[in-house]
């Protein structure tokens, strides 16, 4: 009797954790295109190609230079990019569009750049991609960030 509650346990557990991870990460669509060293990626393509659980990021690519392309968005208190131009607006009071990927960087003038940008007018940024790490519930996730280093790689048109 012990054995089989000791099994239906590890059993529950199991279906309960990969129900986690799912929940965890979202519904991860078909068609998503990998990661172009040489031009600008779209956010779902970088996001989608990074999202993961903590343990299963891809280490291999941290650090990289990454290009990406989007709308500036702001979710929270940081400056964002997405997919959608509508969400093209600092003052939103609300989370950006998702997916989006957060974009930092370790310079003031980028918030003159950010502050006066043409909100009409699609972001194109160059940095080095790392891993933002959520803690939530019973799954650590892995999100993608872009960490710019030089101000001329943050540009509009």
């Amino acid at each position: 009797m012990k054995k089989i509650n000791l099994l239906l346990i590890l059993s529950l557990s199991a279906v309960l954790f990969a129900a986690c991870e799912k929940n965890c990460i979202g519904k991860r669509p078909k068609d998503v295109k990998p990661i172009d060293w040489e031009n600008y990626n779209d956010v779902s393509t970088v996001y989608w190609n990074y999202v993961s659980l903590y343990s299963e990021r891809k280490q291999e690519d941290e650090g990289k230079t990454i290009k990406i392309s989007g709308w500036k968005a702001w979710s929270y208190d940081a400056f964002s990019l997405c997919d959608d131009a509508k969400y093209a607006d600092r003052n939103l009071g609300y989370v950006a569009a998702f997916p989006h990927v957060d974009i930092y960087f370790n310079f003031p003038e980028a918030y003159t750049i950010l502050d006066t940008c043409d909100l009409t007018k699609k972001c194109f940024i160059k940095g080095n991609l790392s891993f933002f790490i959520i803690k939530g519930g019973m799954c650590t996730k892995a999100e993608p960030i872009i960490e710019v280093t030089n101000i001329n790689d943050i540009y509009f048109k």
